[in-house]
């Protein structure tokens, strides 16, 4: 039976809260990337690629961890404009009105002002994933076209290097630039949805990664994804969703942007991840019993 892992997105806690949820699982030998195909969304895109790459979940994290001491992260982390993040919610919650409002998000990205190119800003994602081509392993990267607010999912097929993949979806409008590929502009993948677990139908069994904040904002998050999961479900589709356990929300409080946190979410994630080791290993179990 066909498995497919999926990756949410949700800012640089996002991908803290993935890596040590992955090297949770992996400590107690549990490999998330022995999962057929590889939906990534945004930080989930990023995590994505390297777990398909084959990178060590536990050298993912102790990156992660390492920033308390001041090490920064691969490629760094520009200083956004805070006029343009404290913009973000509101074009998230027109995004997520459908293609209309995601074309409108999408004009808005095409003109505001970049303090990198976009040359700059692929640059950057390739030293971010530590990779320059495509994983052996089948993986695809949530984008959405700025022109017609349609999503897309990147594959090694569309014609532009993995990081540039990458780079468009993780394009924050306003905070990076719409990134070209095969003649058309993509932004952020999550602008579509945090999660995007419904594109990964046609697979018999999908375990989704879904990162959300404390409180409203995740209220809503997670009430997006569990209707793409209930769709899944409906089409035959064995799915599990992992979510942020309570240690895990408090350490990534109410600003997914604030960097500062990545190690503590980190080290929250890499308990989480030992704690679900048996339900998750349940999950792939019962789905190769399945396939026999």
């Amino acid at each position: 039976m066909a498995t497919a892992l999926v990756l949410s997105g949700g800012g640089p806690l996002a991908v803290a809260w993935e890596c040590g949820l992955a090297a949770g699982l992996a400590r107690a030998g549990l490999a998330l990337n022995s999962a057929d195909f590889i939906l990534g969304t945004s930080a989930g895109a990023i995590v994505g690629a390297q777990l398909a790459a084959g990178r060590n979940p536990e050298a993912m994290v102790n990156t992660i961890i390492a920033e308390t001491h001041g090490v920064p992260p691969p490629g760094g982390m520009p200083h956004y404009p805070i006029a343009a993040v404290m913009k973000l919610p509101d074009l998230f919650a027109l995004s997520h009105t459908g293609e209309v409002g995601c074309v409108e998000v999408g004009s808005y990205a095409l003109s505001a002002s970049m303090t990198e190119t976009e040359t700059a800003y692929v640059e950057r994602m390739k030293l971010v994933i530590g990779i320059d081509d495509w994983p052996d392993r089948e993986i695809g990267v949530v984008a959405v076209d700025v022109a017609d607010g349609k999503s897309a999912v990147l594959r090694r097929e569309c014609g532009a290097t993995i990081a540039a993949a990458i780079a468009a979806s993780c394009c924050l409008p306003g905070l990076s630039p719409p990134v070209s590929i095969s003649g058309r502009h993509y932004m952020d993948g999550g602008m579509r949805s945090t999660a995007n677990a419904d594109l990964a139908s046609g697979f018999d069994s999908v375990l989704v990664l879904c990162f959300h904040p404390p409180g409203q904002p995740g209220e809503r998050m997670l009430t997006r994804v569990t209707a793409q999961s209930e769709a899944l479900v409906k089409a035959g589709v064995r799915v599990s969703v992992i979510s942020p356990d309570q240690a895990s929300l408090a350490a990534i409080g109410p600003r997914t942007m604030d960097v500062v946190r990545r190690p503590e979410v980190a080290r929250a994630a890499l308990a989480h991840g030992a704690a679900a080791v048996d339900a998750v290993a349940r999950f792939w179990e019962e789905t190769h019993e399945r396939a026999q």
